[in-house]
C-alpha cells in the first residue's frame, strides 16, 4: 500500500512540472467550450433576423399579415421594394429571407382565389431560413383561419337556420374548412442564387470536416517533420550547406501541399459519389479553392513549427489552434449561425475564405468569376505564413 502511495504522489508531482499536459487537460477544452458556446449562441436562443417584405398589394390583408410579423420577437421587419428584399438576401448575412406580397393578393384571398406568397431565401443561410418560413407559415395559418371562420358561419346560418343540428353542423363545417383550405394562400420559396433551395447536408460537412483534417495533417506532417529533423540535427547540419533551411524548408511544404491536394480530391470525389454533393457549376474553380486552402494550410503549419518551442509543445498548441480556427470559420456548423460579430471576426483564418468559396460554389452555384475574392484571400495567407516562418528560420539558422 505504501508502495502504491509513493508511485501515486510520484505521478503527481511529474505532472506538476509538464505545464503543457496541463494546458492540454485544461486549456485545451475551455478554448473550444469558448469558441462553440460563442458560435452557436444564436442557435440556442432566440435572436432577431432582417426581415425584408415587398408590399405590392398594399391592402388591408398584407397589412396584417405585415402586422403578425411585427408582433414576432424574431424580425426585424422592413418595407422594401422586391428588388430590393432580393438582394438584401443575397447580400446581407443578417437577411436570411424575405417576403413579396403579391399585386392583388388581398382581393384574390377574400374572392377565394388561389394565390401565391413569394419567400427569396439563400441556401447558404437555411437555418435562418426555417425560422424566418415557420413564422410566414403561422401568419399564413393564422390569416386563414379568421378568413375561413367568417365564412363558414355565414354559410352554416344560412344553411342550418332553425335546424340545430350540431353533429351534422359540425361536418358540414370541417368539410368546408377542407375545401377552403385547399384554395388558400401559397408560399413559394425561390433561391436568390442559381442553384435550388435544396440543402444537403453533406454540402457543408464534406467541404468543412476535410479542411479540418488537412489542417491537422498539414500540423503533423510539416510542423511536426521539420521539429524531428530539428532535433535530430539535421538543420544544423543543411544550415552549413550551400541548399540552406529555407530551401528544404520550402520543399518541404510544397510536397506537402501536394499531398494535401490529392487528399482534398480524394475526399470530394468520395463526397460526391457516395453522398451526392454538388461540385458547384466549375469545376475549374472548385480546383482553385482547393488549391488555395492546401497551400495555406501547408504554409500554416510551417508556421507553427517555427512558433513552438519544443515538439510536444506543438501538439496542444496547434490542435487548439486548429480546433479554433476550424468552428469559428464555419467547418462544422454554418458560419451564418453565428454572431454577425463572430461573422466577420471569423474572416481574419483561411478557414472562413474556403468556406465561402465552398458555399458560393457548391449552393450558391456562382461562376468562377464571383470566387476569386476567396481564391486570393487564401493564396494571401499561404504566402503571410510561408514568409513569417522563413523569416524566422533566417534567423534560427543564418546562413
Amino acid at each position: 500500500m505504501r508502495s502504491l502511495i509513493i508511485l501515486f504522489i510520484k505521478d503527481l508531482r511529474l505532472l506538476s512540472r509538464d505545464s503543457l499536459a496541463f494546458v492540454l487537460l485544461v486549456a485545451a477544452p475551455v478554448i473550444v467550450i469558448t469558441v462553440a458556446g460563442l458560435s452557436l449562441a444564436t442557435l440556442y436562443r432566440s435572436s432577431e433576423h432582417l426581415f425584408p417584405v415587398a408590399d405590392l398589394d398594399g391592402g388591408e390583408l398584407a397589412a396584417r399579415l405585415l402586422e403578425s410579423f411585427e408582433a414576432s420577437e424574431e424580425l426585424e421587419v422592413i418595407l422594401v421594394s422586391a428588388e430590393e428584399a432580393r438582394r438584401l438576401v443575397a447580400d446581407t448575412p443578417r437577411a436570411g429571407a424575405a417576403l413579396v406580397i403579391p399585386e392583388g393578393f388581398s382581393e384574390a384571398f377574400r374572392a377565394g382565389e388561389p394565390i401565391e406568397l413569394l419567400l427569396w431565401s439563400d441556401p447558404v443561410k437555411h437555418i435562418e431560413a426555417l425560422k424566418i418560413r415557420a413564422a410566414v407559415e403561422r401568419a399564413q395559418a393564422g390569416l386563414a383561419t379568421t378568413q375561413i371562420a367568417a365564412r363558414i358561419a355565414v354559410v352554416q346560418v344560412l344553411t342550418h337556420a332553425g335546424d340545430a343540428d350540431f353533429e351534422a353542423l359540425f361536418e358540414d363545417s370541417a368539410g368546408l374548412a377542407a375545401r377552403l383550405l385547399d384554395k388558400s394562400v401559397g408560399l413559394n420559396e425561390m433561391s436568390v442564387f442559381p442553384g435550388s433551395i435544396e440543402f444537403n447536408t453533406f454540402d457543408q460537412n464534406v467541404p468543412g470536416f476535410s479542411i479540418t483534417f488537412l489542417l491537422l495533417g498539414m500540423l503533423f506532417g510539416v510542423g511536426l517533420g521539420l521539429l524531428d529533423e530539428r532535433d535530430w540535427g539535421m538543420l544544423d547540419r543543411v544550415a552549413a550547406t550551400p541548399v540552406g533551411v529555407r530551401k528544404l524548408a520550402t520543399a518541404k511544404v510544397l510536397s506537402r501541399f501536394t499531398i494535401g491536394v490529392a487528399q482534398m480530391v480524394l475526399l470530394f470525389a468520395f463526397g460526391r459519389f457516395v453522398f451526392g454533393i454538388s461540385l458547384g457549376p466549375s469545376l475549374l474553380a472548385l480546383g482553385l479553392v482547393i488549391l488555395g486552402i492546401a497551400f495555406a494550410s501547408a504554409a500554416f503549419g510551417l508556421l507553427a513549427a517555427t512558433l513552438a518551442p519544443t515538439r510536444e509543445a506543438i501538439l496542444p498548441m496547434g490542435t487548439i489552434t486548429v480546433v479554433a480556427m476550424a468552428a469559428i470559420g464555419g467547418c462544422w456548423w454554418p458560419i451564418t449561425i453565428e454572431p454577425y460579430w463572430l461573422q466577420k471576426l471569423a474572416h481574419i483564418f483561411p478557414t472562413a475564405w474556403a468556406m465561402d468559396g465552398f458555399n458560393d460554389l457548391m449552393l450558391r452555384k456562382k461562376p468562377l468569376t464571383e470566387v476569386w475574392p476567396s481564391f486570393a484571400a487564401l493564396v494571401g495567407f499561404g504566402f503571410l505564413y510561408l514568409y513569417v516562418a522563413l523569416k524566422r528560420l533566417s534567423r534560427q539558422y543564418p546562413a
